[in-house]
């Protein structure tokens, strides 16, 4: 099971060459910028940044470097889509963060620098590593900024990871993605009633214009996204509503890099596969021009697009989708109205 998260990580960087990476002195393949440069680049084309602080006497510090950020698989994955910042928490130059500068507490060897106070919160335990992610210029911070102390290995590190690049903090809890995450990838027991769900394909699902008995849950995702591969196993997997969804809804699996014709709606629709539209057009009109990876769209009988639902969606929240539009309820009610009820009980 862990070779197989490996290369889907792999997969992810399938196009760089890791044989051309260089350790640093500290054996780190992860190419570290300063704070500076990271913020000038993230203004210029946004990645979300990795911030390591580490002190000099810091042992699991080191360790860190000559381990996880030594692992060729997540130094690549960081070094393409992160900026990471490497920041000597006991530093003594003046750093500018969001407008204002922070400098050393002291002149003492081993005082904590202010920036290093502030992001860490006061709580000095190193290694920490930040991760900021959704810059927003007008209000001039981050959407994502969360913590992760003490020493990372590749188990530890990999969620976080996917977590902050793949945007899956926009309806998960960190804590509820890293469980998810385990069973999709470690868990054999789990695996196996993964692949006891049964899906339709695209081609077969869109093959008839006559109305289908139950609604229609399509899961648009590809191959090369991790949040996607989690969501399948465990989401549409779990034990509390398993039954509900085998008898409301149809599940169609709809990898969003196939280039197969389908028809919809009279439609003949393909896959252009170029730099400006790189999926299948069929995905783009069932997510309502809102593609984001992955996706969950519910199509009525008559398959027209009820929702489209973008982000990865835990199991928690994916029980309530399915009664809102399952049990009709949708039609009755908002969304916001529904959710509130539910938490008055």
């Amino acid at each position: 099971m862990r070779k197989l998260l490996i290369i889907c990580f792999l997969s992810l960087i399938r196009f760089h060459d890791t044989s051309a990476q260089q350790p640093d002195a500290e054996g780190s393949l992860v190419k570290w910028m300063t704070w500076t440069e990271a913020f000038e680049k993230m203004q210029a084309s946004p990645r979300p940044i990795l911030m390591d602080f580490y002190t000099d006497w810091c042992g699991w510090c080191k360790v860190m470097m000559k381990t996880t950020y030594a692992n060729p698989g997540l130094a690549q994955y960081i070094n393409t889509y992160f900026y990471p910042v490497k920041f000597n928490a006991e530093g003594k130059d003046t750093i500018e963060y969001l407008g204002k500068k922070y400098g050393p507490t002291s002149k003492e060897a081993k005082a904590p620098h202010e920036l290093a106070v502030h992001l860490l919160q006061g709580k000095l335990m190193y290694p920490t590593t930040l991760f900021l992610a959704g810059y927003e210029k007008d209000k001039n911070e981050f959407r994502l900024n969360m913590l992760a102390s003490g020493y990372l290995d590749q188990p530890k590190i990999e969620p976080v990871l996917v977590f902050v690049v793949e945007n899956v903090f926009r309806n998960s809890s960190m804590d509820d993605f890293r469980d998810q995450y385990q069973k999709a990838f470690y868990d054999s027991v789990f695996a196996k009633r993964a692949d006891s769900v049964v899906w339709e394909s695209p081609k077969k699902a869109f093959a008839s214009a006559l109305p289908r008995k139950k609604k229609t849950l399509v899961y648009l995702n590809t191959e090369w996204c991790n949040a996607c591969k989690v969501m399948k196993r465990t989401t549409f997997n779990d034990s509390l509503y398993s039954d509900y969804i085998r008898e409301k809804f149809d599940l169609v699996d709809f990898n969003a890099d196939l280039t197969d014709t389908l028809m919809y709606k009279g439609q003949a629709l393909g896959n252009p596969k170029s730099a400006q539209a790189p999926f299948h057009q069929l995905a783009l009109i069932l997510s309502r021009n809102g593609f984001a990876l992955p996706t969950l769209v519910i199509l009525d009988e008559y398959m027209d697009v009820v929702d489209a639902i973008p982000s990865y969606i835990p199991p928690r929240f994916m029980n309530d989708i399915l009664h809102f539009y399952g049990d009709g309820i949708n039609k009755q009610k908002t969304w916001q109205a529904y959710t509130s009820e539910k938490e008055q009980k």
